[in-house]
């Protein structure tokens, strides 16, 4: 048999199924031939197709041994080796496939996402921008305009990823379903929503069975409200969205196996929580239509799991999250982890995405297992495996709702026992979470009604907070703040803070001509813009001259943003959504807040900590009683600063207590001891 009728045998054996007897025949080929490329080759691909990256390595590394001089072999290399976390030799075989074709798409993708993934962001735009050099871009370039959208979106960007997003889309017209869904995603960030459900109507026309897309076309939300009425009108926007998804849902996926359907829910409904109601029904509508979708896909990824007897062993518990940095997540789960007791648990941790920092990796070297999930590999069908795999006796989402891939996650059945904790303090909706973690000190009497989850509460605000270093001081007047107002912060992230507050800040102001409202800008000016627009029609009414009457503050780090709480003279808490991590800010740097606490947990944050410090003359009865103590604190100068001493010398009960964890570890003792 010729060379050529032993390759010609070896795919007759593949087409008719048989992958093993095609790679034995190749096999034979290439030991009759050794120096024969396309046998090395197409037994590389074989191998590397059947999970087998490992032998893969050695037939494809022949090939560029035999015959250096392809990029296409290259970077067929450096995917095998990518897969196996050989990334130094990788990014070897990526750099050779670009210097034989400097614009080679797929090795500049592969090359982007291993720098990426190695942390070195800048280095991934460096390289996809080096492929894209040239003029006269052709539909070759369409993933190298993508993936580097990517890029500029995570950072940020907005305005730059929506050019690339858009200009991908156009030298591909017939291939760019998943470039308009991520312009609309772009779009929506930005506040311009109509636009955004123009792309997703693009995207679906493109390709109607896009899950991700029907999400997001039926469900997205405003992100600044023009008043209380446009709240109402786009509440009842989502509830027709829902019924129109739970309508069509059969027709989206039929057909689709479960991997598909698991990637395609990824999306996040983050934004519902702010309208500030009680969300129990919506999110659980919303879950079981992720959970209808995956049982179409395969139940058993739903399915009950049996619970292993921990007795004479540790109890393993995972923790999943994309948050696990340094900021709100980080600072209030942290230390879940790491003050875990080490002889009774075995710590597993599990961060999606690539952007964590020292407190992400901190927290990875204590633990005894971690895995990284990121790029390719952070997609929900690739994780649950993964995750399963691992035999958790108990695994803990702490901020389920914050971003997409995890609330796919929480949909499924990936150990006997799984929790959701407050980092974004709704209900879940998911019936495959068996307990949702709260504070003692914020939930309102009869809460359980406001979870599908059993609930349960840990003592004070839950969690073990380490005390910060005190911020440097400073002027205000460098930090662009008069020295002779009254200065009110209100440090609230803007789609925080509903409509609603809007009156109330103008109520207050009025009352006092020398206070100044204190605020930080959104991410995108577009949205500050919509968000002072609106702020503008209600002061307009009071006569409050905006300009003059309100700061707003760029985005500052940690440290200035905790000198601006040192400079102002009170915070206004906002009503519906609470301060909390703003609200043990403010406190440690003994600002005074008036808060009037909600009906929901998220509306009592701030309440629940003044209570614990013993500070309930700052928590208002209703809003009369708000405002009674806002002109207090701006024009009461000596109990001003009485407040502040006694708010320094009490503080220190929201900082390290154990409580909240030794709760914890009972909680995990008594879910797993033998029944």
């Amino acid at each position: 048999m010729s060379v050529r009728e032993s390759i010609d045998a070896a795919r007759k054996l593949l087409l008719a199924g048989d992958k093993a007897a095609a790679i034995d025949e190749l096999r034979k080929t290439i030991e009759r031939h050794p120096e024969y490329v396309p046998a090395h080759r197409y037994l590389g691909a074989l191998l590397l197709a059947t999970g087998d990256a490992q032998v893969a390595i050695h037939s494809l590394g022949r090939v560029v041994q035999i015959e250096p001089g392809d990029a296409d072999d290259w970077n067929e290399l450096g995917t095998a080796l990518h897969s196996v976390g050989r990334l130094e030799e990788a990014e070897a075989a990526y750099r050779r496939a670009m210097s034989i074709r400097p614009n080679d798409p797929n090795a500049a993708c592969n090359l982007s996402l291993l720098q990426r993934e190695r942390g070195h962001a800048d280095e991934a735009e460096q390289s996809l921008r080096a492929a894209i050099a040239g003029p006269n871009l052709t539909a070759a370039a369409r993933p190298v305009l993508s993936a580097l959208a990517d890029i500029v979106h995570e950072r940020g960007d907005l305005d730059q990823a929506a050019r690339l997003y858009l200009t991908a889309a156009k030298l591909a017209p017939d291939e760019s379903a998943a470039d308009m869904q991520s312009l609309g995603q772009v779009l929506s960030e930005r506040g311009d929503r109509a636009q955004a459900r123009k792309a997703y109507h693009h995207a679906l026309r493109l390709n109607p069975r896009l899950l991700r897309t029907a999400l997001s076309l039926n469900l997205t939300l405003p992100i600044i409200y023009s008043d209380a009425a446009h709240v109402a009108q786009a509440r009842e926007e989502y509830i027709r969205g829902l019924e129109i998804l739970e309508r069509e849902l059969e027709d989206r996926i039929a057909g689709a196996a479960w991997a598909q359907i698991a990637d395609g829910l990824v999306w996040s409904n983050f934004h519902l929580a702010y309208q500030g109601e009680n969300d129990k029904e919506l999110q659980e509508r919303y879950a079981t239509l992720l959970a209808r979708a995956l049982d179409r896909g395969d139940p058993a990824w739903r399915a009950p799991l049996q619970a292993k007897p921990v007795t004479g062993r540790k109890i393993r518990i995972g923790f999943v999250s994309s948050l696990l940095r340094k900021g709100t997540v980080g600072l209030y789960f942290g230390r879940w982890l790491t003050d875990l007791d080490r002889e009774r648990f075995e710590l597993c941790v599990y961060p999606l995405g690539g952007d964590g920092d020292a407190l992400t990796a901190a927290v990875s070297a204590q633990a005894d297992r971690a895995r990284t999930f990121y790029g390719g590999d952070a997609r929900p069908s690739v994780i649950a495996q993964a995750l399963r795999a691992e035999q958790l006796d108990i695994l803990v989402y702490p901020e389920l709702g914050m971003e997409q891939v995890s609330f796919v996650l929480a949909a499924m059945r990936l150990a006997p026992r799984q929790y959701a904790a407050w980092g974004h303090p709704v209900t879940t909706g998911h019936a495959t979470i068996d307990a949702f973690f709260s504070c003692e000190a914020m939930e309102p009497q009869g809460a359980q009604s406001h979870y599908t989850e059993q609930l349960i509460l840990l003592p004070g605000i839950g969690t073990r907070f380490a005390r910060p270093p005190q911020a440097a001081a400073a002027q205000r007047e460098t930090l662009g703040l008069p020295h002779d107002a009254v200065l009110l912060l209100c440090p609230q992230s803007l789609f925080k803070i509903h409509p609603d507050n809007d009156t109330l800040f103008a109520r207050v102001l009025s009352s006092n001509p020398h206070a100044i409202l204190v605020l930080f800008a959104a991410p995108h000016p577009a949205i500050t813009d919509q968000f002072m627009s609106r702020l503008q029609k209600c002061f307009d009414d009071f006569g409050i001259a905006i300009r003059e009457r309100t700061r707003v503050l760029p985005r500052l780090d940690h440290q200035a943003y905790l000198a601006v709480n040192r400079v102002c003279d009170a915070m206004l808490d906002t009503l519906r959504w609470s301060g909390g991590q703003t609200s043990v800010d403010a406190l440690d740097c003994g600002l005074p807040l008036v808060t009037l606490p909600g009906a929901m947990m998220r509306a009592r944050q701030s309440a629940g900590m003044l209570k614990l410090i013993g500070m309930e003359k700052l928590i208002a009865k209703d809003i009369e009683d708000y405002l009674r103590i806002a002109n207090r604190l701006c024009g009461d100068p000596p109990w001003r600063a009485q407040l502040s001493r006694q708010i320094r010398e009490r503080c220190r009960r929201l900082f390290d207590d154990a409580e909240p964890i030794k709760a914890l570890e009972a909680f995990y003792r008594e879910a797993t001891a033998p029944e």
